[in-house]
């Protein structure tokens, strides 16, 4: 009886290498679970945030250019501007006055400092003539050079001598003369035209000169 009532039980084998890759496929399911959900829940990188703006590259013309034009507005009327040099090298304003006894300056952008080129009532030398300059009539800038033509107010000039032409670099600042004499007169090309008086004689009744006049054309490009 007893015998009748004892269970039989079947026992199937197991499968290692199957549970063994099951087991391995669920890990990595767990893994990537975690993986992907962690991801999520950190917060976007905003990627312009990490940048740094880039600075637009200095202009020195546009500064200067600027500044130019900023001290030109401060001048008075009596000055004229003859050349504003704004390079790579050069920062410079060149003006003179509109006086019987103009000076010639030169404004330094970069130092803020001014610099007489020429003038005053005692004159100037240019190499060993004394230059004793009145109004300028009129200047031209040919090549480098600015070219004046004033008027020459030195003891005892007449009218043979009453015109001063002369001319001044406007890197170097260097003056050099040209002519003294009645009149001048710049025409095309980089010339200018000298009238030279030679006295022949006095009229007996007026007192006036009778002079011997010539025109002749001097190129200063050369």
């Amino acid at each position: 009886m007893f015998n009748s009532l004892v269970l039989k039980v079947k026992f199937t084998p197991i499968n290692i290498p199957i549970v063994s890759i099951v087991a391995t496929v669920s890990c990595l399911a767990m893994v990537l679970f975690f993986v992907l959900n962690h991801r999520q829940a950190e917060p976007p990188v905003v990627v312009a945030d990490t940048v740094e703006s880039e600075e637009e590259p200095f202009d020195e013309i546009a500064y200067y250019n600027q500044l130019a034009c900023e001290y030109i507005e401060t001048l008075p009327m009596d000055k004229c501007i003859i050349a504003t040099l704004i390079d790579s090298v050069n920062h410079n304003i060149v003006y003179y006055e509109t006086a019987s006894h103009p000076s010639c300056y030169s404004f330094d952008l970069e130092t803020l400092t001014t610099t007489v080129l020429f003038g005053g009532e005692n004159g100037f030398y240019v190499d060993t003539k004394l230059l004793i300059v009145g109004t300028i009539k009129k200047w031209e800038r040919i090549d480098d050079r600015i070219v004046f033509i004033a008027s020459n107010v030195a003891p005892g000039a007449d009218y043979p001598e009453e015109t001063l032409v002369f001319s001044m670099n406007i890197y170097t600042h260097q003056m050099a003369f040209v002519a003294c004499v009645a009149d001048a007169d710049f025409v095309d090309n980089g010339q200018v035209r000298l009238r030279t008086a030679r006295l022949l004689y006095r009229n007996l009744f007026t007192g006036e000169g009778v002079y011997d006049e010539r025109e002749t054309l001097v190129d200063l490009r050369r």
